[in-house]
């Protein structure tokens, strides 16, 4: 059983000792937060530092307008991308919890979608789950105006506010308070102005 989060401001980043930041792959210097053991569905695996920014950046996450939490530099700056991500943003305890069961050595990871109305950097998305899952399972914006794909199938993730409305829909059970707000906010707008 994992330790008993505290509900107070926390200063650092919490980690189960269950997982672990490694090198991703021997030839590059690229990182990731594997699992030691076998995670079980349900498990809190981090709780992110309560430090907090104005301005988007590349290793923050979207709290609400103007609150990101902080890049700190600790492990969960290396938690990546996935489309069909193993674990999902606890924003109300700013925890990441896992989603489904994560088998020793799989790499953790979260749909950035959930948490950026705009990403501060948008990049191209290596996930391999992007054309295992489609558009019903696996949301992007290739920013080509149709499908989110391009002729070999490359998706650029932008942030929650360039998907489709179908894909809003598919992920908006996992994004934040924030972002579901945006979302009714841009939905009612819409039917003013239909209806203006």
């Amino acid at each position: 059983m994992d330790a008993v989060i505290s509900p107070l401001l926390r200063a650092r980043t919490w980690s189960t000792p269950r997982i672990e930041l490694r090198q991703r792959c021997m030839l590059s210097a690229d990182f990731g937060v594997l699992a030691r053991e076998v995670i079980p569905v349900g498990s809190v695996l981090m709780a992110l530092a309560h430090v907090f920014v104005e301005r988007a950046g590349r290793h923050t996450i979207q709290v609400d307008a103007r609150r990101h939490q902080a890049g700190t530099g600790e492990i969960d700056d290396y938690l990546n991308h996935s489309c069909d991500p193993n674990c999902a943003l606890d924003f109300t305890r700013l925890e990441l919890v896992s989603r489904r069961a994560i088998a020793p050595g799989e790499e953790l990871s979260f749909n950035y979608l959930t948490s950026e109305w705009d990403m501060a950097a948008p990049f191209t998305c290596h996930c391999g789950a992007c054309d295992r899952l489609g558009g019903a399972q696996g949301p992007h914006d290739s920013g080509d105006g149709g499908d989110g794909r391009d002729s070999h199938n490359i998706r650029l993730i932008r942030g929650f506010r360039h998907l489709s409305l179908a894909e809003q829909d598919l992920l908006a059970p996992f994004a934040s308070p924030y972002l579901r707000l945006r979302l009714a906010d841009q939905r009612s707008s819409e039917r003013r102005r239909l209806a203006g």
